[in-house]
Parts: C-alpha cells; sequence; structure tokens
C-alpha cells in the first residue's frame, strides 16, 4: 500500500470513529476491511442514534473525509441503518492501494 494512500484510509477510519464517539451514543463501533480483487473497502457501523443532518448542513469531517475518498479515486457513503445505528462505506480502486498491482 502506498504511504499516502494508507494515511488517507487511516484518518477515514480516524475520523469515522471519531464521529462514533461524538454524535452516536454508541458503546462500540465494528469496522471491517476487505481487500478485495478490484478493491479495498472500508466499513464502520454503529448501532446509534444514527445519521440525520439537518437540510445543507454537512461537517467539515464528513467533507474531509468525501475529500479524502476522491483523492484516492474512491467513493464515501455515509448512510443511515434500517434498525438504527450508520454505516460509513469507503470503497478505493485497488490500483490506488498497491500502485503496481497487476
Amino acid at each position: 500500500m502506498g504511504a499516502s494512500a494508507g494515511v488517507q484510509i487511516y484518518r477515514v477510519l480516524q475520523e469515522a470513529l471519531n464521529n462514533v464517539a461524538r454524535h452516536s451514543g454508541a458503546k462500540e463501533a465494528w469496522i471491517r476491511l476487505h481487500f478485495e480483487r478490484a478493491a479495498l473497502i472500508l466499513e464502520v457501523e454503529d448501532h446509534g442514534k444514527g445519521f440525520h443532518p439537518a437540510e445543507g448542513q454537512t461537517g467539515i469531517g464528513l467533507v474531509a473525509m468525501r475529500e479524502r475518498a476522491e483523492i484516492l479515486g474512491g467513493s464515501l457513503k455515509v448512510s443511515p441503518l434500517p434498525a438504527g445505528g450508520t454505516l460509513v462505506h469507503l470503497h478505493v480502486p485497488r490500483e490506488q492501494v498497491e500502485p503496481h498491482a497487476d
């Protein structure tokens, strides 16, 4: 993994966990890291209050997470879960994580 990609992914994870601690009210979170054939996928899930921003309201942390995903050529989705809580889903193309992959 390129050093820059590793730092960007780590910072997304760090901000997602900070958001769980600050806003969700959840006492725990689940972190899943999948290294698939075409992509690296990072998910952070909590079963707290859920994510319901007021219209037009976007925190600087979410903006920074999205910018980091874009730097990596990937995408970030933040979604409420049906049973309550939030799922942060980062998708990064493998060639951005492993620049020398076949």
